[in-house]
């Protein structure tokens, strides 16, 4: 079971990272050409773009608890390995989840396509950085 989830997790992360990238490029485009209407197939983008990440997010949640790699015991926060894949990644997930989340929620109160797709950028960027910076690319890549 850990290694299905393991490679769900892993495999899943790439249409995360695909996905978050168009919605950050679309959503820059969408904010620069203000004198354009928005297209309901970015905000269907940016949707899909956020199911993924909760599917990936219940996914990580399982593998904190199935994952051999996780131990909370003495000595927890002294390995880097162990307090990067127990507290750190899972941490800083969470919070790149809820910008997604809150961004798009926020997107849905602004008058204007324009400003919809600034806040959408805004949120979704700063959720890609944080989740580039926590994605453990020694173990992917290897």
């Amino acid at each position: 079971m850990y290694k299905i989830i393991q490679h769900s997790h892993s495999g899943i992360m790439w249409l995360v990272m695909a996905t978050l990238i168009l919605s950050v490029l679309f959503s820059f485009l969408g904010f620069i050409k203000t004198n354009e209407s928005g297209s309901p197939k970015l905000f269907k983008l940016y949707y899909t773009t956020k199911l993924l990440v909760y599917i990936q997010f219940i996914l990580g949640v399982i593998l904190l608890f199935v994952s051999p790699k996780i131990h909370y015991g003495a000595g927890f926060m002294k390995d880097s390995d162990l307090r990067f894949y127990g507290m750190e990644h899972p941490l800083m997930m969470i919070i790149a989840v809820g910008l997604i989340a809150f961004g798009l929620f926020k997107s849905k109160k602004k008058p204007t396509d324009a400003k919809k797709n600034k806040t959408v950028f805004i949120y979704y960027t700063i959720a890609l950085i944080v989740m580039a910076l926590m994605i453990p690319w020694k173990a992917v890549l290897s």
